[in-house]
């Protein structure tokens, strides 16, 4: 029975992801990766995630029906992002710089509505490549024929 309850939650869930990661596809990121947990309240959980070299994105939680305050936490050695606000929907935006390397996510639920101690999250990044501006300032005298010498 509590297999089949969990099946469930994680059907709305999982279409509630796929329809924030629609709006980042349309946005230009690609997907990447994503993974469904099911986290007790204030046991963090711990995942390595591996995003390739020259990408910028964000790493996305979100918390199920009954949590409230998710808190994701991004780390590669000196490099910490984390979540500052209480939120079921938490977005961190980071880039991945020239190297490929392993990146530890750690997500913790602090708070459940309904007397709930756990329920179903998915974490998920969407990236794309590194968009370099360009500056098209180029100094020109005016031409004669625009003003009127």
């Amino acid at each position: 029975m509590s297999i089949l309850l969990l099946v469930m939650c994680l059907g709305s869930l999982s279409e509630e992801v796929d329809s924030i990661r629609d709006e980042y596809r349309f946005s230009g990121y690609t997907f990447q990766w994503s993974r469904g947990l099911y986290l007790s309240m204030y046991e963090p959980v711990s995942i390595l995630i591996y995003p390739d070299a020259g990408l910028e994105g964000v790493l996305c939680g979100v918390g199920g029906d009954a949590v409230l305050d998710l808190h994701l936490e991004l780390n590669r050695g000196n490099v910490i992002i984390i979540d500052e606000s209480p939120d079921d929907l938490p977005v961190l935006q980071f880039v991945t710089g020239e190297e490929p390397g392993a990146y530890s996510v750690e997500v913790t639920a602090l708070e459940m509505l309904y007397g709930a101690t756990a329920d179903s999250v998915y974490v998920f990044f969407a990236m794309r490549p590194v968009v370099e501006e360009i500056e098209f300032l180029v100094s020109v005298e005016p031409d004669s024929a625009i003003t009127g010498e």
